[in-house]
Protein backbone atom coordinates (compact mmCIF):
# COMPACT_ATOMS: atom_id res chain seq x y z
CA UNK A 1 0.00 0.00 0.00
CA UNK A 2 1.45 3.28 -0.82
CA UNK A 3 -0.58 5.46 0.76
CA UNK A 4 -0.81 6.99 4.16
CA UNK A 5 -2.95 7.97 6.48
CA UNK A 6 -3.52 11.18 9.48
CA UNK A 7 -6.15 11.17 11.91
CA UNK A 8 -6.84 14.41 13.26
CA UNK A 9 -9.60 16.39 15.27
CA UNK A 10 -11.63 19.93 14.40
CA UNK A 11 -14.60 21.75 14.37
CA UNK A 12 -16.92 22.68 11.26
CA UNK A 13 -15.77 26.20 11.45
CA UNK A 14 -11.85 24.56 10.84
CA UNK A 15 -13.06 23.41 7.35
CA UNK A 16 -13.33 25.85 4.55
CA UNK A 17 -14.99 24.69 1.27
CA UNK A 18 -14.29 26.59 -1.97
CA UNK A 19 -16.84 25.79 -4.65
CA UNK A 20 -17.99 27.80 -8.11
CA UNK A 21 -21.73 27.92 -8.94
CA UNK A 22 -22.55 27.44 -12.35
CA UNK A 23 -24.82 30.78 -13.13
CA UNK A 24 -26.97 28.70 -16.18
CA UNK A 25 -27.25 25.31 -14.46
CA UNK A 26 -27.38 26.67 -10.76
CA UNK A 27 -25.12 23.61 -9.86
CA UNK A 28 -22.29 24.28 -7.07
CA UNK A 29 -19.02 22.41 -8.15
CA UNK A 30 -16.82 22.32 -5.24
CA UNK A 31 -12.73 22.62 -5.61
CA UNK A 32 -11.34 21.75 -2.84
CA UNK A 33 -11.76 21.86 1.00
CA UNK A 34 -9.32 23.69 3.47
CA UNK A 35 -8.37 22.70 6.68
CA UNK A 36 -5.73 23.91 9.12
CA UNK A 37 -4.26 26.15 6.17
CA UNK A 38 -3.84 22.86 3.51
CA UNK A 39 -6.44 22.38 0.67
CA UNK A 40 -7.75 18.67 0.15
CA UNK A 41 -9.69 17.09 -2.18
CA UNK A 42 -13.18 16.18 -0.42
CA UNK A 43 -14.43 12.72 -1.48
CA UNK A 44 -18.02 11.08 -1.62
CA UNK A 45 -17.52 9.69 2.18
CA UNK A 46 -16.49 12.92 3.75
CA UNK A 47 -19.52 14.12 2.17
CA UNK A 48 -22.15 11.26 3.06
CA UNK A 49 -20.04 11.47 6.81
CA UNK A 50 -20.93 15.22 7.20
CA UNK A 51 -24.71 15.40 5.99
CA UNK A 52 -25.10 11.55 8.48
CA UNK A 53 -22.56 13.62 11.03
CA UNK A 54 -24.73 16.58 11.94
CA UNK A 55 -28.01 16.12 10.20
CA UNK A 56 -28.51 17.47 6.54
CA UNK A 57 -28.38 16.45 3.24
CA UNK A 58 -26.85 17.62 0.09
CA UNK A 59 -30.12 19.07 -1.56
CA UNK A 60 -29.63 22.36 0.87
CA UNK A 61 -26.95 23.34 -1.33
CA UNK A 62 -29.35 24.09 -3.67
CA UNK A 63 -30.43 26.71 -1.96
CA UNK A 64 -27.51 27.60 0.64
CA UNK A 65 -23.63 28.19 -0.15
CA UNK A 66 -21.44 25.69 1.67
CA UNK A 67 -20.12 28.41 3.70
CA UNK A 68 -23.12 29.20 5.57
CA UNK A 69 -24.90 26.02 6.20
CA UNK A 70 -21.15 25.07 7.64
CA UNK A 71 -20.50 28.36 9.76
CA UNK A 72 -24.94 27.61 10.67
CA UNK A 73 -23.91 24.62 12.21
CA UNK A 74 -20.70 26.13 13.77
CA UNK A 75 -22.81 28.87 15.73
CA UNK A 76 -25.41 26.12 16.98
CA UNK A 77 -22.21 23.16 18.15
CA UNK A 78 -19.32 25.69 18.36
CA UNK A 79 -18.00 22.82 20.70
CA UNK A 80 -18.75 19.73 18.51
CA UNK A 81 -15.65 18.43 16.92
CA UNK A 82 -15.33 15.57 14.73
CA UNK A 83 -12.24 13.17 13.75
CA UNK A 84 -11.14 13.44 10.47
CA UNK A 85 -8.95 11.18 8.27
CA UNK A 86 -6.17 12.09 5.35
CA UNK A 87 -5.51 10.12 2.59
CA UNK A 88 -1.60 10.88 1.76
CA UNK A 89 0.13 9.49 -1.59
CA UNK A 90 -1.87 9.81 -4.44
CA UNK A 91 -0.76 11.55 -7.92
CA UNK A 92 -3.44 14.43 -7.51
CA UNK A 93 -2.67 15.54 -3.46
CA UNK A 94 -4.37 14.69 -0.68
CA UNK A 95 -7.77 13.66 0.20
CA UNK A 96 -10.34 14.15 2.84
CA UNK A 97 -11.87 10.29 3.10
CA UNK A 98 -14.60 11.09 6.48
CA UNK A 99 -15.64 12.99 9.63
CA UNK A 100 -16.77 10.65 12.45
CA UNK A 101 -17.62 10.91 16.03
CA UNK A 102 -13.80 11.22 18.38
CA UNK A 103 -15.56 8.94 20.78
CA UNK A 104 -15.84 6.22 18.12
CA UNK A 105 -13.40 3.64 18.04
CA UNK A 106 -11.44 3.79 14.65
CA UNK A 107 -9.11 1.05 13.37
CA UNK A 108 -5.75 2.01 11.73
CA UNK A 109 -4.57 0.98 8.28
CA UNK A 110 -1.35 -0.73 9.90
CA UNK A 111 -3.66 -2.89 11.89
CA UNK A 112 -5.85 -4.02 9.34
CA UNK A 113 -3.16 -5.14 7.75
CA UNK A 114 -1.66 -7.15 10.45
CA UNK A 115 -5.22 -8.89 10.62
CA UNK A 116 -5.11 -9.91 7.31
CA UNK A 117 -1.38 -10.86 7.46
CA UNK A 118 -2.35 -12.96 10.43
CA UNK A 119 -5.67 -14.64 8.97
CA UNK A 120 -4.44 -14.99 5.45
CA UNK A 121 -6.45 -12.77 3.89
CA UNK A 122 -5.90 -12.62 -0.27
CA UNK A 123 -6.22 -10.30 -2.80
CA UNK A 124 -6.22 -7.31 -0.65
CA UNK A 125 -7.27 -3.93 -2.01
CA UNK A 126 -8.16 -0.27 -1.26
CA UNK A 127 -10.26 2.42 -2.50
CA UNK A 128 -11.69 5.31 -0.90
CA UNK A 129 -10.74 4.90 3.08
CA UNK A 130 -11.99 1.03 2.45
CA UNK A 131 -9.59 -1.91 2.86
CA UNK A 132 -11.08 -5.43 0.96
CA UNK A 133 -9.98 -8.24 1.43
CA UNK A 134 -11.13 -12.30 0.57
CA UNK A 135 -11.22 -15.18 2.60
CA UNK A 136 -12.12 -18.24 3.81
CA UNK A 137 -14.79 -19.82 6.14
CA UNK A 138 -14.67 -21.55 8.67
CA UNK A 139 -15.93 -24.85 7.22
CA UNK A 140 -13.18 -24.44 4.54
CA UNK A 141 -13.29 -24.27 0.67
CA UNK A 142 -16.93 -26.45 0.76
CA UNK A 143 -16.00 -27.63 -3.02
CA UNK A 144 -19.07 -27.50 -5.30
CA UNK A 145 -20.35 -27.64 -9.03
CA UNK A 146 -22.39 -25.82 -11.24
CA UNK A 147 -23.55 -27.11 -14.41
CA UNK A 148 -20.20 -27.94 -15.02
CA UNK A 149 -18.44 -24.98 -12.95
CA UNK A 150 -16.60 -25.75 -9.90
CA UNK A 151 -16.85 -23.11 -6.87
CA UNK A 152 -15.36 -22.34 -3.63
CA UNK A 153 -16.95 -20.89 -0.85
CA UNK A 154 -15.22 -17.40 0.01
CA UNK A 155 -16.24 -14.40 1.75
CA UNK A 156 -15.19 -10.48 1.55
CA UNK A 157 -14.55 -8.35 4.12
CA UNK A 158 -14.79 -4.46 3.86
CA UNK A 159 -13.08 -2.67 6.72
CA UNK A 160 -13.10 1.11 6.75
CA UNK A 161 -10.11 2.74 7.81
CA UNK A 162 -10.87 6.20 8.65
CA UNK A 163 -13.69 5.86 11.22
CA UNK A 164 -16.97 5.77 9.23
CA UNK A 165 -19.26 3.03 8.93
CA UNK A 166 -18.55 -0.57 10.24
CA UNK A 167 -17.00 -3.71 8.84
CA UNK A 168 -19.11 -5.77 6.59
CA UNK A 169 -18.65 -9.53 5.25
CA UNK A 170 -20.35 -10.28 1.80
CA UNK A 171 -20.53 -13.56 0.67
CA UNK A 172 -18.93 -14.96 -2.44
CA UNK A 173 -18.26 -17.74 -4.67
CA UNK A 174 -14.79 -18.45 -6.40
CA UNK A 175 -15.26 -19.63 -9.94
CA UNK A 176 -12.11 -22.16 -10.23
CA UNK A 177 -11.58 -22.49 -13.54
CA UNK A 178 -10.56 -18.77 -13.93
CA UNK A 179 -10.08 -17.67 -10.38
CA UNK A 180 -13.28 -15.02 -11.11
CA UNK A 181 -14.79 -13.93 -7.40
CA UNK A 182 -18.25 -13.50 -7.33
CA UNK A 183 -19.30 -11.76 -4.62
CA UNK A 184 -23.11 -10.75 -3.61
CA UNK A 185 -22.98 -7.39 -2.73
CA UNK A 186 -26.60 -6.65 -1.28
CA UNK A 187 -28.25 -6.67 1.73
CA UNK A 188 -29.12 -10.12 1.33
CA UNK A 189 -26.03 -11.42 1.85
CA UNK A 190 -24.46 -9.29 4.25
CA UNK A 191 -23.49 -9.49 7.78
CA UNK A 192 -22.19 -6.75 9.67
CA UNK A 193 -19.61 -7.09 12.45
CA UNK A 194 -20.70 -5.70 15.65
CA UNK A 195 -17.83 -3.39 17.16
CA UNK A 196 -16.99 -2.82 20.87
CA UNK A 197 -14.18 -0.62 21.86
CA UNK A 198 -11.31 -3.43 20.64
CA UNK A 199 -12.04 -3.09 17.19
CA UNK A 200 -9.47 -5.47 16.12
CA UNK A 201 -10.98 -7.89 18.69
CA UNK A 202 -13.97 -8.26 16.57
CA UNK A 203 -12.64 -8.65 13.62
CA UNK A 204 -9.88 -10.98 14.28
CA UNK A 205 -13.14 -12.65 16.39
CA UNK A 206 -15.21 -12.77 13.06
CA UNK A 207 -12.06 -13.87 10.54
CA UNK A 208 -11.83 -16.80 12.61
CA UNK A 209 -15.66 -17.87 13.55
CA UNK A 210 -17.86 -16.66 10.36
CA UNK A 211 -19.52 -18.72 8.66
CA UNK A 212 -23.19 -18.98 6.93
CA UNK A 213 -24.57 -22.00 5.36
CA UNK A 214 -27.89 -21.12 5.29
CA UNK A 215 -26.48 -18.25 3.15
CA UNK A 216 -24.29 -20.05 0.90
CA UNK A 217 -26.74 -22.46 0.20
CA UNK A 218 -29.37 -19.25 -0.68
CA UNK A 219 -26.21 -17.95 -3.25
CA UNK A 220 -26.10 -21.47 -4.65
CA UNK A 221 -29.83 -21.39 -5.59
CA UNK A 222 -29.18 -17.81 -7.22
CA UNK A 223 -26.29 -18.97 -9.38
CA UNK A 224 -28.44 -22.22 -10.54
CA UNK A 225 -31.20 -20.45 -11.58
CA UNK A 226 -29.28 -18.03 -13.49
CA UNK A 227 -27.76 -20.44 -15.32
CA UNK A 228 -31.49 -21.92 -16.90
CA UNK A 229 -32.88 -17.83 -16.95
CA UNK A 230 -32.84 -15.94 -20.14
CA UNK A 231 -31.21 -12.57 -19.67
CA UNK A 232 -33.42 -9.77 -20.55
CA UNK A 233 -32.75 -6.72 -22.32
CA UNK A 234 -33.24 -4.89 -19.16
CA UNK A 235 -30.61 -6.61 -17.67
CA UNK A 236 -27.89 -7.02 -20.30
CA UNK A 237 -28.65 -3.04 -20.50
CA UNK A 238 -27.87 -1.91 -16.84
CA UNK A 239 -24.60 -4.12 -17.07
CA UNK A 240 -23.64 -2.10 -20.56
CA UNK A 241 -24.25 1.41 -18.90
CA UNK A 242 -22.11 0.28 -16.31
CA UNK A 243 -19.15 -1.09 -18.46
CA UNK A 244 -19.82 2.22 -20.95
CA UNK A 245 -19.42 4.61 -18.10
CA UNK A 246 -15.82 2.45 -16.94
CA UNK A 247 -14.77 2.24 -20.00
CA UNK A 248 -15.07 5.98 -21.03
CA UNK A 249 -12.77 6.78 -17.50
CA UNK A 250 -10.54 4.19 -18.75
CA UNK A 251 -11.07 2.40 -15.95
CA UNK A 252 -9.97 -1.48 -17.59
CA UNK A 253 -6.67 -2.38 -18.96
CA UNK A 254 -8.09 -3.88 -22.04
CA UNK A 255 -9.78 -2.01 -24.83
CA UNK A 256 -12.19 -4.47 -25.89
CA UNK A 257 -14.53 -4.79 -23.12
CA UNK A 258 -17.46 -3.38 -24.72
CA UNK A 259 -17.13 -5.54 -28.27
CA UNK A 260 -16.68 -8.67 -26.01
CA UNK A 261 -20.00 -7.67 -24.40
CA UNK A 262 -21.56 -7.40 -27.02
CA UNK A 263 -20.23 -10.36 -28.55
CA UNK A 264 -21.49 -12.08 -25.43
CA UNK A 265 -25.33 -10.53 -25.81
CA UNK A 266 -25.87 -9.84 -29.67
CA UNK A 267 -26.47 -6.57 -30.77
CA UNK A 268 -29.28 -5.50 -28.96
CA UNK A 269 -30.63 -2.77 -30.65
CA UNK A 270 -30.51 -5.33 -34.37
CA UNK A 271 -32.07 -7.54 -32.93
CA UNK A 272 -34.98 -5.83 -32.05
CA UNK A 273 -34.99 -2.72 -34.93
CA UNK A 274 -34.04 -0.05 -32.57
CA UNK A 275 -32.20 2.73 -32.40
CA UNK A 276 -31.87 2.92 -28.85
CA UNK A 277 -33.21 0.54 -26.25
CA UNK A 278 -33.51 3.41 -23.69
CA UNK A 279 -37.21 4.19 -26.19
CA UNK A 280 -38.75 1.39 -24.55
CA UNK A 281 -39.90 0.91 -21.12
CA UNK A 282 -39.01 -0.96 -18.86
CA UNK A 283 -41.37 -3.30 -18.49
CA UNK A 284 -41.30 -3.83 -21.88
CA UNK A 285 -36.88 -4.24 -21.58
CA UNK A 286 -37.70 -6.68 -18.73
CA UNK A 287 -39.58 -9.81 -21.15
CA UNK A 288 -37.17 -9.10 -24.73
CA UNK A 289 -34.57 -12.07 -23.98
CA UNK A 290 -30.55 -11.38 -25.22
CA UNK A 291 -28.22 -14.12 -26.55
CA UNK A 292 -27.29 -15.19 -23.67
CA UNK A 293 -28.66 -16.57 -19.61
CA UNK A 294 -27.75 -14.44 -16.74
CA UNK A 295 -25.22 -16.92 -15.69
CA UNK A 296 -22.98 -15.24 -18.51
CA UNK A 297 -23.65 -11.83 -17.36
CA UNK A 298 -22.30 -12.69 -14.01
CA UNK A 299 -19.52 -14.49 -15.22
CA UNK A 300 -18.59 -11.48 -18.00
CA UNK A 301 -19.03 -8.77 -15.20
CA UNK A 302 -16.76 -11.09 -12.34
CA UNK A 303 -14.11 -11.15 -14.65
CA UNK A 304 -14.04 -7.76 -15.57
CA UNK A 305 -14.04 -6.33 -12.21
CA UNK A 306 -11.63 -9.59 -11.00
CA UNK A 307 -8.75 -9.30 -13.90
CA UNK A 308 -9.50 -5.96 -15.70
CA UNK A 309 -10.86 -3.32 -13.80
CA UNK A 310 -9.57 -0.85 -11.34
CA UNK A 311 -11.04 -1.40 -7.78
CA UNK A 312 -13.48 1.82 -8.38
CA UNK A 313 -14.88 0.08 -11.05
CA UNK A 314 -14.63 -3.37 -9.86
CA UNK A 315 -16.65 -2.50 -6.35
CA UNK A 316 -19.32 -1.56 -9.25
CA UNK A 317 -19.64 -4.07 -11.44
CA UNK A 318 -19.95 -6.18 -8.16
CA UNK A 319 -22.42 -4.82 -6.96
CA UNK A 320 -24.26 -5.23 -10.15
CA UNK A 321 -23.92 -8.85 -9.69
CA UNK A 322 -25.02 -8.66 -5.78
CA UNK A 323 -28.25 -6.64 -6.94
CA UNK A 324 -28.75 -9.24 -10.10
CA UNK A 325 -29.03 -12.25 -7.87
CA UNK A 326 -30.50 -11.18 -4.89
CA UNK A 327 -33.89 -10.82 -6.71
CA UNK A 328 -35.57 -12.63 -9.33
CA UNK A 329 -34.78 -12.62 -12.74
CA UNK A 330 -36.65 -10.91 -15.12
CA UNK A 331 -37.32 -14.22 -17.47
CA UNK A 332 -36.45 -16.51 -14.24
CA UNK A 333 -36.57 -20.54 -15.60
CA UNK A 334 -37.12 -19.76 -18.79
CA UNK A 335 -34.21 -21.59 -20.99
CA UNK A 336 -33.54 -25.28 -20.61
CA UNK A 337 -30.83 -27.17 -18.72
CA UNK A 338 -27.69 -28.74 -20.06
CA UNK A 339 -26.11 -25.37 -21.86
CA UNK A 340 -22.39 -25.36 -22.01
CA UNK A 341 -21.14 -22.05 -20.55
CA UNK A 342 -17.54 -19.73 -21.94
CA UNK A 343 -14.49 -20.24 -19.78
CA UNK A 344 -13.48 -16.63 -20.73
CA UNK A 345 -15.32 -13.70 -22.14
CA UNK A 346 -12.72 -10.81 -22.63
CA UNK A 347 -10.50 -11.08 -25.50
CA UNK A 348 -6.57 -11.71 -24.15
CA UNK A 349 -5.07 -8.93 -25.70
CA UNK A 350 -2.27 -6.30 -24.61
CA UNK A 351 -3.45 -3.46 -22.49
CA UNK A 352 -3.12 -0.55 -24.74
CA UNK A 353 -3.48 2.00 -21.96
CA UNK A 354 -2.38 2.39 -18.58
CA UNK A 355 -4.90 1.56 -15.50
CA UNK A 356 -5.84 4.01 -13.83
CA UNK A 357 -5.51 4.15 -10.01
Amino acid sequence: MRWNFEYGHARVSDFRVEAERDLKSGRVNVTGVELHGEKLRPTKRFWKSMFMRFGFSESVFRYFDHGEVFQRISEKAPNDSVRFCLERGGAKGPRLLSVSNPKRPVITHEEVRGLLDRYDGKDIKYTEGVITSTHRPRSGDCDFEIGGDRFKHRFVMETPIDGFSQPKIYLSFLRMLCSNGAIGYSRAFRSDISLGKDIGHCISRALESYDNGEGYAGLRQRFESSQTSWASLNECNKLYKLLFRWDRSKSFDRPTVLTDFHRLTGRMNQMYGLTNLDALSEKRLRVLPAKCRVYDLVNFASEVATHHADEAASRTLQAYIGSLISDEYDMEGTAGEGSEFADFFVSDEKPSRAMVN
